[in-house]
């Protein structure tokens, strides 16, 4: 099995190419279309003008939407829903997958990999150590298997997960639950529409499971007025002359004006566990609040309702800016137009991969650069802004790591593991 991975800035027209070539599919081709939001489901179903797309309901007599997906699979629709449901895809509903020939288009990359919430003292217990009763086996590949029967205790969500097959264990200190790669393999062909995919924790989840995938770009092509495939350009190759025309990185202008990224200096600020130390101190949250509302208020001079802000979701009570606590927006914010009208960004966030994971992928000896995939998650969430639509936007980052990875983007330097990994693309 081979997926296609339809990589192209956002706002390049990856969800506009797959309606097209649905719209453009024989009858009797069937098609499964995931998407984040339910107002994306709602732009395909109004979109696609040549089949109708059925959406999996909840009804009146109990049921489920998994029940109604296999209901809507066994009639050989067309189906659009979310990722929720799609991460709960059971063996009736691949069977009817593969027995109808199902294509998948997914939008934006799904959630591929969890750390399962368990402590390391926990797993040894149920690993059956220090003399006690053993509740799980590790096979040679890693996969946990439950071997206590009639269990009712604590571990009820790990026995669950253990018993669906897809719940690994690393260096006997974490469990991981990884998204069935039965899934995938179950259709016949897989479209995959994102940006930076190579920095993203799917493609590690590919690696892991030895699956191949293949790269396209898209573009709009106005002789033909239609969308097309085309080769596709690497992260470093790529001409981002425009985007950093349009994205105003602040930096103090006068040598006698307060810096307001002077906070963000050391290469951790506004990391995890540096909020942790740092953001219960009231002054120093004030301080991250106030050069927040000053930034928007006062240097950008808008109304808090042309912002949008975000810090990792613990902290946002704490970070709030005055005014703009309403204009919050995920971290992990996807395919969404809801907030394309946003002039004013505030990113108040030092992204690192969840270190447990990233030794876990390590220990498969899959190359990982936490760098890059810092960088995919901010490319992203500032793609929800009107710089989607070729529009200005005003960026406040604080964190110095942050910043220079962004800069180095619209320069057009390549992270330099990138460079490395040209020949496996």
């Amino acid at each position: 099995m081979t997926i296609q991975i339809i990589d192209a800035t956002c706002g390049k027209g990856k969800t506009s190419w797959a309606i097209q070539a649905i719209n453009e599919a024989d009858s009797s081709e069937k098609f499964i279309f995931i998407t984040p939001f339910l107002t994306e489901v709602n732009r395909v179903k109004q979109a696609v003008t040549n089949r109708k797309f059925y959406e999996p309901q909840v009804d009146k007599q109990g049921v489920t939407k998994l029940e109604s997906l296999k209901k809507l699979l066994g009639s050989r629709k067309d189906i659009v829903s979310t990722h929720s449901l799609f991460s709960n895809f059971d063996e009736v509903t691949l069977t009817l997958i593969r027995a109808n020939g199902y294509t998948l288009i997914l939008d934006e990359v799904a959630n591929v990999i969890e750390h399962a919430p368990i402590s390391k003292d926990d797993i040894k217990l149920l690993l059956g150590h220090d003399g006690n009763e053993q509740y799980i086996t590790v096979g040679e590949t890693g996969y946990v298997y439950w071997i206590k029967s009639n269990y009712d205790g604590a571990f009820k969500r790990i026995e669950r997960l253990a018993r669906t097959g897809n719940l690994m264990i690393f260096n006997n200190t974490a469990m991981f639950w990884t998204f069935p790669i039965s899934v995938f393999q179950a259709f016949k062909s897989v479209n995959i529409l994102t940006y930076m995919f190579w920095g993203q924790s799917q493609r590690y989840y590919f690696e892991l499971f030895d699956v191949k995938f293949k790269f396209n770009s898209v573009k709009f092509d106005n002789n033909t007025n239609r969308y097309e495939l085309t080769q596709y350009v690497r992260p470093m190759q790529e001409d981002v002359s425009i985007l950093k025309q349009l994205i105003n990185i602040y930096y103090p202008s006068k040598s006698n004006e307060k810096n307001l990224n002077a906070i963000g200096d050391d290469r951790t600020a506004f990391s995890k566990g540096w909020l942790e130390k740092n953001a219960k101190d009231y002054v120093i949250a004030k301080l991250i609040k106030d050069n927040s509302y000053n930034f928007f208020k006062n240097k950008c001079k808008v109304k808090s309702d042309l912002v949008m802000w975000t810090c990792l979701k613990d902290y946002k009570k704490k970070l709030a800016p005055t005014s703009a606590v309403k204009q919050f927006v995920p971290l992990t914010a996807r395919a969404t137009n809801d907030y394309i009208d946003k002039e004013v960004c505030i990113y108040l966030a030092n992204r690192f991969m969840n270190p447990f994971e990233k030794q876990f992928f390590q220990s498969h000896e899959i190359k990982v650069d936490e760098d890059f995939w810092a960088l995919s998650e901010l490319i992203q969430w500032l793609f929800r802004s009107r710089v989607r639509r070729g529009e200005k936007i005003e960026l406040y980052i604080p964190s110095s790591r942050m910043r220079k990875l962004l800069e180095g983007y619209l320069n057009g330097a390549a992270v330099s593991y990138f460079e490395k990994l040209v020949e496996k693309m």
